[in-house]
Protein backbone atom coordinates (compact mmCIF):
# COMPACT_ATOMS: atom_id res chain seq x y z
CA UNK A 1 0.00 0.00 0.00
CA UNK A 2 1.63 3.36 -0.71
CA UNK A 3 0.72 7.05 0.49
CA UNK A 4 0.60 9.82 -1.29
CA UNK A 5 1.29 13.93 -0.95
CA UNK A 6 -0.67 16.61 -2.52
CA UNK A 7 2.27 18.17 -4.75
CA UNK A 8 -0.01 20.79 -6.73
CA UNK A 9 -3.71 21.10 -8.01
CA UNK A 10 -5.55 22.96 -10.64
CA UNK A 11 -8.68 24.74 -10.19
CA UNK A 12 -8.03 25.79 -6.38
CA UNK A 13 -10.42 26.20 -4.02
CA UNK A 14 -9.94 29.99 -2.96
CA UNK A 15 -12.70 30.23 -0.46
CA UNK A 16 -15.70 28.17 1.12
CA UNK A 17 -17.77 26.71 -1.91
CA UNK A 18 -20.60 26.18 0.19
CA UNK A 19 -21.53 29.93 0.16
CA UNK A 20 -20.15 30.95 -3.00
CA UNK A 21 -21.76 29.33 -6.46
CA UNK A 22 -18.94 31.17 -8.35
CA UNK A 23 -15.96 29.57 -6.74
CA UNK A 24 -18.27 26.23 -6.54
CA UNK A 25 -18.19 26.21 -10.74
CA UNK A 26 -14.05 26.93 -10.82
CA UNK A 27 -13.87 23.84 -8.72
CA UNK A 28 -15.51 21.43 -10.57
CA UNK A 29 -13.51 18.74 -11.72
CA UNK A 30 -9.99 19.74 -10.10
CA UNK A 31 -6.50 17.98 -11.04
CA UNK A 32 -4.85 16.75 -8.46
CA UNK A 33 -0.71 16.31 -8.76
CA UNK A 34 0.42 13.30 -6.40
CA UNK A 35 4.22 12.91 -5.33
CA UNK A 36 5.01 10.06 -2.63
CA UNK A 37 5.29 10.82 0.52
CA UNK A 38 8.91 9.06 1.12
CA UNK A 39 10.31 8.61 -2.57
CA UNK A 40 11.21 11.39 -4.74
CA UNK A 41 10.11 9.08 -7.74
CA UNK A 42 7.04 6.68 -7.21
CA UNK A 43 7.92 3.67 -6.47
CA UNK A 44 6.32 0.34 -8.80
CA UNK A 45 3.05 0.66 -8.73
CA UNK A 46 -0.33 -1.23 -10.46
CA UNK A 47 -1.96 2.13 -11.45
CA UNK A 48 -2.47 3.02 -15.74
CA UNK A 49 -4.21 5.79 -17.43
CA UNK A 50 -7.57 5.79 -17.35
CA UNK A 51 -7.68 3.76 -14.58
CA UNK A 52 -10.58 5.01 -12.54
CA UNK A 53 -9.61 5.43 -8.40
CA UNK A 54 -11.06 6.99 -4.84
CA UNK A 55 -8.90 9.36 -2.81
CA UNK A 56 -8.66 8.17 0.91
CA UNK A 57 -7.57 10.68 3.69
CA UNK A 58 -5.57 8.24 5.53
CA UNK A 59 -5.90 10.40 8.56
CA UNK A 60 -10.05 10.16 8.97
CA UNK A 61 -9.66 6.42 7.91
CA UNK A 62 -6.76 6.16 11.10
CA UNK A 63 -9.23 7.86 13.39
CA UNK A 64 -11.89 5.15 12.05
CA UNK A 65 -10.18 2.38 12.34
CA UNK A 66 -8.89 3.09 15.99
CA UNK A 67 -12.44 3.97 17.14
CA UNK A 68 -13.12 0.46 15.39
CA UNK A 69 -10.75 -1.59 17.62
CA UNK A 70 -12.82 -0.28 20.54
CA UNK A 71 -16.24 -0.47 19.38
CA UNK A 72 -15.85 -3.24 17.22
CA UNK A 73 -18.57 -1.86 14.85
CA UNK A 74 -17.53 -2.29 11.11
CA UNK A 75 -17.98 0.23 8.01
CA UNK A 76 -17.27 -0.17 4.24
CA UNK A 77 -14.28 1.17 3.20
CA UNK A 78 -16.34 3.38 0.26
CA UNK A 79 -17.65 5.62 3.21
CA UNK A 80 -14.21 7.19 3.39
CA UNK A 81 -13.98 8.18 -0.49
CA UNK A 82 -13.35 12.10 -0.49
CA UNK A 83 -13.98 11.64 -4.59
CA UNK A 84 -13.99 9.86 -7.49
CA UNK A 85 -11.33 10.70 -10.52
CA UNK A 86 -9.68 9.41 -13.90
CA UNK A 87 -5.81 8.74 -14.31
CA UNK A 88 -4.13 11.03 -16.30
CA UNK A 89 -0.65 10.30 -15.98
CA UNK A 90 1.71 8.30 -14.14
CA UNK A 91 4.82 9.86 -14.22
CA UNK A 92 6.79 11.57 -13.13
CA UNK A 93 3.58 12.78 -10.58
CA UNK A 94 0.56 10.97 -10.82
CA UNK A 95 -2.10 13.09 -12.35
CA UNK A 96 -5.45 12.82 -11.47
CA UNK A 97 -8.96 14.79 -12.66
CA UNK A 98 -11.68 14.66 -9.87
CA UNK A 99 -15.21 14.47 -10.69
CA UNK A 100 -15.61 16.85 -7.70
CA UNK A 101 -13.54 18.59 -5.01
CA UNK A 102 -12.69 16.21 -2.19
CA UNK A 103 -14.70 16.60 0.46
CA UNK A 104 -12.29 16.68 3.47
CA UNK A 105 -10.43 19.52 1.85
CA UNK A 106 -12.82 22.00 1.35
CA UNK A 107 -11.28 24.03 4.68
CA UNK A 108 -8.14 22.58 4.84
CA UNK A 109 -4.38 23.33 3.49
CA UNK A 110 -4.22 20.70 1.06
CA UNK A 111 -1.02 20.85 0.30
CA UNK A 112 0.22 20.23 3.98
CA UNK A 113 3.09 17.90 3.15
CA UNK A 114 1.79 15.76 6.65
CA UNK A 115 -1.54 14.92 5.70
CA UNK A 116 -1.16 11.52 3.91
CA UNK A 117 -3.75 10.44 1.14
CA UNK A 118 -4.54 6.87 0.06
CA UNK A 119 -5.65 5.71 -4.11
CA UNK A 120 -8.15 3.23 -4.44
CA UNK A 121 -8.39 1.68 -7.94
CA UNK A 122 -12.06 0.99 -8.76
CA UNK A 123 -13.39 -1.08 -11.43
CA UNK A 124 -13.22 0.47 -14.39
CA UNK A 125 -16.37 2.35 -15.44
CA UNK A 126 -15.03 3.29 -18.92
CA UNK A 127 -16.92 1.05 -20.71
CA UNK A 128 -20.55 1.55 -18.90
CA UNK A 129 -20.11 5.71 -19.14
CA UNK A 130 -19.47 5.19 -22.84
CA UNK A 131 -22.86 2.75 -23.20
CA UNK A 132 -24.99 5.19 -21.16
CA UNK A 133 -23.48 8.02 -23.87
CA UNK A 134 -24.39 6.23 -26.59
CA UNK A 135 -27.79 5.52 -25.79
CA UNK A 136 -28.41 8.81 -24.77
CA UNK A 137 -27.75 9.89 -28.33
CA UNK A 138 -30.26 7.32 -29.87
CA UNK A 139 -33.11 8.66 -27.13
CA UNK A 140 -32.01 12.40 -28.30
CA UNK A 141 -31.18 11.74 -31.80
CA UNK A 142 -34.22 13.76 -34.26
CA UNK A 143 -32.70 12.38 -37.14
CA UNK A 144 -33.19 9.34 -39.23
CA UNK A 145 -30.80 6.68 -37.39
CA UNK A 146 -30.29 3.76 -39.00
CA UNK A 147 -30.12 1.22 -36.10
CA UNK A 148 -32.82 3.20 -33.76
CA UNK A 149 -36.02 1.42 -34.40
CA UNK A 150 -34.44 -2.16 -34.21
CA UNK A 151 -34.11 -0.89 -30.64
CA UNK A 152 -37.33 -0.52 -29.68
CA UNK A 153 -38.41 -3.82 -29.39
CA UNK A 154 -41.41 -4.37 -26.86
CA UNK A 155 -44.08 -6.81 -26.31
CA UNK A 156 -46.73 -4.31 -27.55
CA UNK A 157 -45.38 -3.61 -31.46
CA UNK A 158 -46.50 -5.39 -34.24
CA UNK A 159 -43.42 -7.41 -35.23
CA UNK A 160 -44.36 -8.45 -38.70
CA UNK A 161 -44.94 -4.24 -39.12
CA UNK A 162 -41.10 -4.41 -38.05
CA UNK A 163 -40.04 -6.75 -39.89
CA UNK A 164 -41.67 -5.04 -43.32
CA UNK A 165 -39.77 -1.63 -41.64
CA UNK A 166 -36.38 -3.45 -41.86
CA UNK A 167 -36.57 -4.82 -44.99
CA UNK A 168 -37.33 -1.45 -46.36
CA UNK A 169 -34.83 -0.03 -44.87
CA UNK A 170 -31.73 -2.72 -44.95
CA UNK A 171 -32.57 -2.01 -49.15
CA UNK A 172 -32.65 1.52 -49.26
CA UNK A 173 -28.96 1.81 -50.32
CA UNK A 174 -27.37 3.50 -53.98
CA UNK A 175 -24.77 0.81 -53.88
CA UNK A 176 -26.78 -1.37 -56.26
CA UNK A 177 -24.14 -3.94 -57.95
CA UNK A 178 -26.56 -5.41 -60.07
CA UNK A 179 -25.20 -9.00 -60.44
CA UNK A 180 -21.40 -8.91 -60.59
CA UNK A 181 -18.40 -7.04 -58.46
CA UNK A 182 -16.30 -5.07 -61.03
CA UNK A 183 -13.13 -6.27 -58.64
CA UNK A 184 -10.79 -8.33 -61.09
CA UNK A 185 -8.70 -9.77 -58.38
CA UNK A 186 -12.23 -10.90 -56.28
CA UNK A 187 -14.09 -12.68 -59.23
CA UNK A 188 -11.08 -14.97 -59.04
CA UNK A 189 -10.86 -15.39 -55.65
CA UNK A 190 -11.47 -18.88 -54.28
CA UNK A 191 -14.65 -17.84 -52.43
CA UNK A 192 -17.86 -20.14 -52.31
CA UNK A 193 -21.30 -19.72 -53.39
CA UNK A 194 -22.49 -18.65 -49.79
CA UNK A 195 -19.55 -16.22 -48.91
CA UNK A 196 -20.16 -14.55 -52.43
CA UNK A 197 -23.81 -14.42 -51.39
CA UNK A 198 -22.86 -12.33 -48.18
CA UNK A 199 -20.35 -10.60 -49.62
CA UNK A 200 -22.61 -9.15 -52.58
CA UNK A 201 -25.41 -8.53 -49.68
CA UNK A 202 -23.41 -6.42 -47.45
CA UNK A 203 -22.46 -4.76 -50.43
CA UNK A 204 -25.98 -3.47 -51.64
CA UNK A 205 -27.81 -3.81 -48.35
CA UNK A 206 -27.75 -0.89 -45.33
CA UNK A 207 -27.71 -3.79 -42.78
CA UNK A 208 -26.42 -7.27 -43.29
CA UNK A 209 -26.54 -10.04 -41.02
CA UNK A 210 -23.71 -12.95 -41.75
CA UNK A 211 -23.52 -16.07 -39.06
CA UNK A 212 -20.62 -17.74 -39.63
CA UNK A 213 -20.09 -21.41 -38.01
CA UNK A 214 -16.76 -22.68 -36.90
CA UNK A 215 -14.57 -23.05 -39.83
CA UNK A 216 -16.78 -21.76 -42.57
CA UNK A 217 -13.92 -18.19 -43.19
CA UNK A 218 -16.08 -15.28 -41.49
CA UNK A 219 -12.23 -13.52 -41.27
CA UNK A 220 -12.38 -14.27 -44.91
CA UNK A 221 -15.27 -13.13 -45.90
CA UNK A 222 -15.19 -10.05 -43.91
CA UNK A 223 -11.88 -8.80 -45.16
CA UNK A 224 -13.62 -9.38 -49.00
CA UNK A 225 -16.43 -6.98 -47.97
CA UNK A 226 -13.81 -4.48 -46.48
CA UNK A 227 -11.68 -4.56 -49.32
CA UNK A 228 -14.78 -4.49 -51.92
CA UNK A 229 -15.99 -1.13 -49.70
CA UNK A 230 -12.82 0.55 -50.50
CA UNK A 231 -12.16 -0.25 -54.24
CA UNK A 232 -15.91 0.83 -54.91
CA UNK A 233 -17.12 3.39 -52.15
CA UNK A 234 -14.59 4.55 -50.15
CA UNK A 235 -13.83 8.67 -50.19
CA UNK A 236 -10.70 10.12 -48.37
CA UNK A 237 -11.25 11.58 -45.13
CA UNK A 238 -14.03 8.80 -44.34
CA UNK A 239 -12.03 5.56 -43.23
CA UNK A 240 -14.06 2.32 -42.96
CA UNK A 241 -14.33 1.38 -39.33
CA UNK A 242 -13.67 -1.98 -37.74
CA UNK A 243 -14.60 -3.51 -34.52
CA UNK A 244 -14.77 -6.32 -32.07
CA UNK A 245 -15.52 -7.04 -28.65
CA UNK A 246 -12.31 -8.22 -28.33
CA UNK A 247 -8.48 -7.26 -28.97
CA UNK A 248 -7.86 -10.22 -30.47
CA UNK A 249 -10.62 -10.57 -32.68
CA UNK A 250 -9.79 -7.02 -33.70
CA UNK A 251 -5.78 -8.20 -34.46
CA UNK A 252 -7.02 -11.20 -36.07
CA UNK A 253 -8.93 -8.97 -38.84
CA UNK A 254 -6.40 -6.81 -39.07
CA UNK A 255 -3.82 -9.43 -39.54
CA UNK A 256 -6.26 -10.83 -42.77
CA UNK A 257 -6.54 -7.80 -44.42
CA UNK A 258 -3.09 -6.76 -44.18
CA UNK A 259 -2.39 -10.08 -45.76
CA UNK A 260 -4.14 -8.34 -49.06
CA UNK A 261 -2.04 -5.16 -49.16
CA UNK A 262 -0.59 -3.10 -47.13
CA UNK A 263 -3.62 -0.25 -46.88
CA UNK A 264 -3.66 2.37 -44.66
CA UNK A 265 -4.74 1.21 -41.96
CA UNK A 266 -4.56 2.41 -37.86
CA UNK A 267 -5.06 -0.22 -35.36
CA UNK A 268 -6.52 2.25 -32.54
CA UNK A 269 -6.07 0.98 -28.61
CA UNK A 270 -3.24 1.35 -25.84
CA UNK A 271 -0.02 -0.48 -27.48
CA UNK A 272 0.19 -2.96 -24.16
CA UNK A 273 -3.41 -4.28 -25.85
CA UNK A 274 -2.15 -4.58 -29.32
CA UNK A 275 -0.14 -7.61 -30.63
CA UNK A 276 3.49 -6.90 -30.80
CA UNK A 277 3.51 -7.39 -34.64
CA UNK A 278 0.75 -4.86 -34.78
CA UNK A 279 2.78 -2.39 -32.86
CA UNK A 280 3.74 -0.05 -36.02
CA UNK A 281 -0.03 0.23 -36.90
CA UNK A 282 -0.84 1.86 -33.30
CA UNK A 283 -1.87 5.20 -32.81
CA UNK A 284 1.13 6.16 -30.97
CA UNK A 285 3.82 4.77 -33.38
CA UNK A 286 1.97 6.76 -36.22
CA UNK A 287 1.98 9.89 -34.20
CA UNK A 288 6.04 9.54 -33.86
CA UNK A 289 6.44 9.16 -37.50
CA UNK A 290 4.37 12.26 -38.04
CA UNK A 291 6.38 14.13 -35.68
CA UNK A 292 10.16 12.59 -37.10
CA UNK A 293 8.74 13.65 -40.43
CA UNK A 294 7.92 17.08 -39.66
CA UNK A 295 11.10 17.62 -37.40
CA UNK A 296 13.01 16.49 -40.58
CA UNK A 297 11.42 19.04 -42.43
CA UNK A 298 12.24 22.00 -39.80
CA UNK A 299 15.67 23.07 -40.41
CA UNK A 300 15.93 24.90 -37.22
CA UNK A 301 14.69 22.16 -35.12
CA UNK A 302 18.00 20.63 -32.79
CA UNK A 303 15.58 18.54 -30.19
CA UNK A 304 13.72 15.71 -30.01
CA UNK A 305 11.56 16.81 -26.78
CA UNK A 306 8.79 17.38 -29.75
CA UNK A 307 8.99 13.92 -30.69
CA UNK A 308 7.70 12.78 -27.16
CA UNK A 309 4.35 13.90 -24.80
CA UNK A 310 0.89 12.71 -24.91
CA UNK A 311 -1.23 13.17 -28.57
CA UNK A 312 -2.83 16.00 -29.45
CA UNK A 313 -6.39 15.95 -30.70
CA UNK A 314 -5.37 17.82 -33.54
CA UNK A 315 -2.61 14.85 -34.28
CA UNK A 316 -4.91 12.52 -34.25
CA UNK A 317 -7.95 14.03 -35.80
CA UNK A 318 -4.82 14.07 -39.04
CA UNK A 319 -3.85 10.66 -38.90
CA UNK A 320 -7.58 9.52 -38.80
CA UNK A 321 -8.44 11.26 -41.63
CA UNK A 322 -5.86 9.96 -43.72
CA UNK A 323 -6.32 6.69 -42.98
CA UNK A 324 -7.96 4.24 -45.06
CA UNK A 325 -9.48 1.64 -42.06
CA UNK A 326 -9.90 2.24 -38.67
CA UNK A 327 -9.62 -1.15 -36.82
CA UNK A 328 -10.59 -0.78 -32.80
CA UNK A 329 -12.70 -2.61 -29.99
CA UNK A 330 -16.26 -1.37 -29.44
CA UNK A 331 -15.75 0.10 -26.39
CA UNK A 332 -12.60 1.76 -27.82
CA UNK A 333 -14.89 3.58 -29.95
CA UNK A 334 -16.29 5.79 -27.09
CA UNK A 335 -12.62 7.68 -26.96
CA UNK A 336 -13.47 9.28 -30.60
CA UNK A 337 -14.74 12.15 -31.27
CA UNK A 338 -18.60 12.67 -30.48
CA UNK A 339 -18.72 13.97 -34.17
CA UNK A 340 -17.08 11.63 -36.25
CA UNK A 341 -19.08 9.20 -38.58
CA UNK A 342 -17.77 6.62 -39.85
CA UNK A 343 -20.24 5.77 -43.93
CA UNK A 344 -19.27 2.02 -43.33
CA UNK A 345 -18.51 -0.52 -40.23
CA UNK A 346 -17.96 -3.27 -39.68
CA UNK A 347 -18.32 -5.59 -36.42
CA UNK A 348 -16.87 -8.83 -35.90
CA UNK A 349 -17.82 -11.27 -33.38
CA UNK A 350 -21.34 -9.44 -33.13
CA UNK A 351 -22.98 -12.14 -31.27
CA UNK A 352 -20.26 -12.11 -28.45
CA UNK A 353 -21.36 -8.45 -27.84
CA UNK A 354 -23.71 -6.91 -24.70
CA UNK A 355 -26.14 -4.64 -26.36
CA UNK A 356 -25.21 -2.00 -24.29
CA UNK A 357 -21.86 -2.32 -25.79
CA UNK A 358 -22.20 -2.54 -29.40
CA UNK A 359 -24.22 0.49 -29.41
CA UNK A 360 -21.38 2.55 -28.85
CA UNK A 361 -19.88 2.07 -32.71
CA UNK A 362 -23.91 1.68 -34.18
CA UNK A 363 -24.18 5.22 -33.29
CA UNK A 364 -21.59 6.47 -35.37
CA UNK A 365 -22.80 4.73 -38.91
CA UNK A 366 -24.11 6.61 -41.93
CA UNK A 367 -24.80 4.24 -44.54
CA UNK A 368 -23.92 0.66 -44.12
CA UNK A 369 -23.26 -2.04 -41.25
CA UNK A 370 -22.50 -5.15 -41.72
CA UNK A 371 -22.76 -7.92 -38.18
CA UNK A 372 -20.78 -11.16 -38.15
CA UNK A 373 -21.39 -13.48 -35.72
CA UNK A 374 -22.85 -16.84 -34.74
CA UNK A 375 -25.54 -17.06 -32.02
CA UNK A 376 -25.15 -20.76 -31.97
CA UNK A 377 -21.87 -20.38 -29.88
CA UNK A 378 -20.93 -18.19 -26.76
CA UNK A 379 -23.05 -15.64 -26.15
CA UNK A 380 -22.01 -12.35 -24.21
CA UNK A 381 -19.89 -13.17 -20.74
CA UNK A 382 -21.77 -12.27 -17.54
CA UNK A 383 -20.88 -12.55 -14.48
CA UNK A 384 -22.98 -10.73 -12.35
CA UNK A 385 -26.26 -13.57 -11.83
CA UNK A 386 -28.55 -10.47 -11.70
CA UNK A 387 -27.85 -8.95 -15.14
CA UNK A 388 -27.56 -11.86 -17.24
CA UNK A 389 -31.35 -12.54 -17.83
CA UNK A 390 -30.74 -8.59 -19.55
CA UNK A 391 -27.53 -9.02 -21.02
CA UNK A 392 -26.69 -12.52 -22.19
CA UNK A 393 -28.40 -12.10 -25.28
CA UNK A 394 -26.31 -10.10 -27.98
CA UNK A 395 -28.60 -7.30 -30.19
CA UNK A 396 -27.25 -10.00 -32.91
CA UNK A 397 -29.43 -12.39 -31.51
CA UNK A 398 -32.21 -10.62 -30.53
CA UNK A 399 -32.90 -9.03 -34.07
CA UNK A 400 -32.49 -12.01 -35.68
CA UNK A 401 -35.20 -14.41 -32.84
CA UNK A 402 -37.28 -11.75 -32.09
CA UNK A 403 -38.72 -10.39 -35.72
CA UNK A 404 -36.68 -12.94 -38.48
CA UNK A 405 -34.44 -10.12 -39.98
CA UNK A 406 -33.07 -12.14 -42.92
CA UNK A 407 -29.19 -13.43 -42.29
CA UNK A 408 -27.09 -14.91 -44.97
CA UNK A 409 -25.36 -18.23 -42.94
CA UNK A 410 -21.88 -19.57 -44.20
CA UNK A 411 -22.14 -22.81 -45.32
CA UNK A 412 -19.58 -24.79 -45.82
CA UNK A 413 -16.93 -25.47 -43.26
CA UNK A 414 -12.60 -25.97 -43.83
CA UNK A 415 -11.57 -26.86 -40.38
CA UNK A 416 -13.17 -29.71 -39.50
CA UNK A 417 -13.05 -33.54 -40.78
CA UNK A 418 -16.09 -34.51 -41.52
CA UNK A 419 -16.84 -37.05 -38.84
CA UNK A 420 -16.41 -34.54 -36.34
CA UNK A 421 -18.56 -32.00 -38.05
CA UNK A 422 -21.56 -34.11 -38.57
CA UNK A 423 -23.30 -34.19 -35.20
CA UNK A 424 -22.78 -30.29 -34.57
CA UNK A 425 -24.30 -29.89 -38.21
CA UNK A 426 -27.13 -31.64 -37.62
CA UNK A 427 -27.79 -30.74 -33.72
CA UNK A 428 -27.02 -26.78 -33.96
CA UNK A 429 -27.00 -25.70 -37.70
CA UNK A 430 -30.54 -27.88 -38.88
CA UNK A 431 -28.35 -30.11 -41.54
CA UNK A 432 -27.13 -27.33 -43.28
CA UNK A 433 -23.34 -27.02 -42.56
CA UNK A 434 -21.39 -28.88 -45.28
CA UNK A 435 -17.99 -30.19 -45.73
CA UNK A 436 -15.24 -27.74 -47.62
CA UNK A 437 -12.77 -30.36 -48.21
CA UNK A 438 -13.16 -34.06 -49.01
CA UNK A 439 -11.17 -36.66 -46.54
CA UNK A 440 -9.04 -37.76 -49.52
CA UNK A 441 -8.03 -34.19 -50.39
CA UNK A 442 -7.27 -33.33 -46.87
CA UNK A 443 -3.42 -33.62 -45.70
CA UNK A 444 -1.99 -36.46 -43.94
CA UNK A 445 -1.20 -34.91 -40.52
CA UNK A 446 2.74 -34.55 -39.84
CA UNK A 447 4.26 -36.12 -37.19
CA UNK A 448 3.25 -35.13 -33.38
CA UNK A 449 6.71 -34.04 -31.82
CA UNK A 450 6.82 -34.16 -27.93
CA UNK A 451 6.38 -31.15 -26.07
CA UNK A 452 9.77 -32.74 -24.27
CA UNK A 453 11.88 -35.39 -24.98
CA UNK A 454 12.71 -36.31 -21.45
CA UNK A 455 8.96 -36.81 -21.21
CA UNK A 456 7.28 -39.43 -23.33
CA UNK A 457 3.70 -37.75 -23.44
CA UNK A 458 1.95 -36.19 -26.70
CA UNK A 459 -1.08 -35.07 -24.90
CA UNK A 460 -1.78 -34.11 -21.32
CA UNK A 461 -4.85 -33.68 -20.16
CA UNK A 462 -6.01 -32.83 -16.80
CA UNK A 463 -9.79 -32.05 -16.26
CA UNK A 464 -12.61 -32.17 -13.12
CA UNK A 465 -14.90 -34.70 -14.35
CA UNK A 466 -18.58 -34.25 -14.15
CA UNK A 467 -19.52 -36.90 -12.00
CA UNK A 468 -22.01 -37.45 -9.04
CA UNK A 469 -24.73 -39.14 -7.93
CA UNK A 470 -27.44 -36.74 -9.02
CA UNK A 471 -26.33 -36.54 -12.18
CA UNK A 472 -25.85 -32.96 -13.02
CA UNK A 473 -23.41 -31.51 -15.56
CA UNK A 474 -23.38 -27.79 -14.30
CA UNK A 475 -22.41 -25.69 -17.10
CA UNK A 476 -21.94 -28.82 -19.70
CA UNK A 477 -25.72 -28.10 -20.12
CA UNK A 478 -25.35 -24.89 -21.86
CA UNK A 479 -25.77 -25.79 -25.63
CA UNK A 480 -24.12 -23.00 -27.17
CA UNK A 481 -20.71 -24.02 -24.86
CA UNK A 482 -21.15 -27.73 -26.23
CA UNK A 483 -21.61 -26.26 -29.59
CA UNK A 484 -18.37 -24.61 -29.15
CA UNK A 485 -16.40 -27.43 -27.62
CA UNK A 486 -17.29 -30.05 -30.30
CA UNK A 487 -16.21 -27.96 -33.10
CA UNK A 488 -12.90 -26.70 -32.13
CA UNK A 489 -10.46 -29.99 -33.31
CA UNK A 490 -8.96 -30.47 -36.99
CA UNK A 491 -8.52 -34.12 -37.18
CA UNK A 492 -9.04 -36.00 -33.93
CA UNK A 493 -11.00 -35.10 -30.66
CA UNK A 494 -10.68 -37.17 -27.25
CA UNK A 495 -13.57 -36.06 -24.40
CA UNK A 496 -12.86 -37.71 -21.24
CA UNK A 497 -16.37 -37.82 -19.16
CA UNK A 498 -18.48 -40.42 -16.64
CA UNK A 499 -20.81 -41.78 -19.71
CA UNK A 500 -23.76 -42.25 -16.66
CA UNK A 501 -23.54 -38.56 -15.74
CA UNK A 502 -23.52 -37.22 -19.32
CA UNK A 503 -25.96 -39.33 -20.58
CA UNK A 504 -28.64 -37.76 -18.30
CA UNK A 505 -29.34 -35.05 -20.33
CA UNK A 506 -30.65 -35.83 -23.50
CA UNK A 507 -28.31 -33.64 -26.08
CA UNK A 508 -25.38 -35.51 -24.66
CA UNK A 509 -26.58 -38.86 -24.73
CA UNK A 510 -27.61 -38.00 -28.45
CA UNK A 511 -23.42 -37.35 -29.21
CA UNK A 512 -22.66 -40.48 -26.66
CA UNK A 513 -25.10 -42.83 -29.20
CA UNK A 514 -23.45 -41.06 -32.26
CA UNK A 515 -20.30 -41.53 -32.00
CA UNK A 516 -18.97 -45.40 -33.32
CA UNK A 517 -17.20 -47.74 -31.24
CA UNK A 518 -17.96 -45.88 -28.29
CA UNK A 519 -18.34 -49.16 -26.58
CA UNK A 520 -15.59 -51.49 -28.48
CA UNK A 521 -13.31 -53.41 -25.94
CA UNK A 522 -10.93 -53.30 -28.69
CA UNK A 523 -10.90 -49.93 -28.22
CA UNK A 524 -10.22 -50.15 -24.66
CA UNK A 525 -7.97 -52.52 -25.16
CA UNK A 526 -5.90 -50.96 -27.50
CA UNK A 527 -5.87 -47.71 -24.87
CA UNK A 528 -4.67 -49.67 -21.90
CA UNK A 529 -2.16 -51.29 -24.20
CA UNK A 530 -0.79 -47.39 -24.80
CA UNK A 531 -1.21 -46.64 -21.27
CA UNK A 532 0.86 -49.42 -20.35
CA UNK A 533 3.61 -48.58 -22.69
CA UNK A 534 3.67 -45.10 -21.76
CA UNK A 535 3.62 -46.06 -17.87
CA UNK A 536 6.89 -48.04 -18.67
CA UNK A 537 8.80 -45.18 -20.72
CA UNK A 538 7.96 -42.75 -17.41
CA UNK A 539 8.83 -44.92 -15.34
CA UNK A 540 12.37 -45.59 -16.18
CA UNK A 541 12.73 -41.98 -16.99
CA UNK A 542 11.75 -41.33 -13.55
CA UNK A 543 14.10 -43.82 -12.27
CA UNK A 544 16.84 -42.31 -14.04
CA UNK A 545 16.63 -38.88 -12.85
CA UNK A 546 15.90 -40.03 -9.18
CA UNK A 547 19.16 -41.53 -9.44
CA UNK A 548 20.74 -38.33 -11.15
CA UNK A 549 19.21 -36.21 -8.00
CA UNK A 550 20.07 -38.94 -5.19
CA UNK A 551 23.87 -38.45 -6.69
CA UNK A 552 24.01 -34.57 -7.07
CA UNK A 553 22.28 -34.41 -3.40
CA UNK A 554 25.24 -36.47 -1.94
CA UNK A 555 28.00 -34.53 -3.90
CA UNK A 556 26.23 -31.07 -2.61
CA UNK A 557 25.99 -33.18 0.97
CA UNK A 558 29.97 -34.21 0.67
CA UNK A 559 30.89 -30.11 0.06
CA UNK A 560 29.66 -28.48 2.95
CA UNK A 561 32.36 -27.55 5.63
CA UNK A 562 31.50 -29.70 8.24
CA UNK A 563 33.97 -29.23 11.38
Amino acid sequence: MEFFHIYNVQNKILTNIENNDEQEEKCLEPIFYFEHYKYEKIPSHHFNIGDSVALIDQEQLDEYLNKQNETGEKSPLRLFYQSFGIILSIHPLLSIKFTYWPLSLTNNNYLNRQKLFRLERLPNFVTLNRSIDALGKIIDNKDSLLIKPFLNLSNNIDKDQLKNYAQDQIRNVENNLNDEVDDNEYNHATLNNSQRQAIKNALENRLTFIQGPPGTGKTETSAWIIHLWLQNFFQEGQPILICAETHQAVDNLTRRLLQYRQYRLIRYGEPRTVAPDLHKYTMPTQIELVRREKQGSNPNSTTNKSLFGPAKPKEIREIISKCQILCMTCSGVGILEPSLKFPFILIDEASQITEPNILIPLVRITDQIVLVGDQKQLPPIIKMAEAKPLLERSFFQRLLENININSIMLDTQYRMHPALIDFPSQVFYDGSLKTGIKSEERPTPKEIKFINEQIPLRFVDVDEIRSNNENEIGFLINEQRMNVLLTRAKCAMIVFGNKRTLISNNLWKQWIESVPNVNSTQFTDQCLIKQNQITDQQQSQSTKKTRHYTHNKKKAYSRKNYP
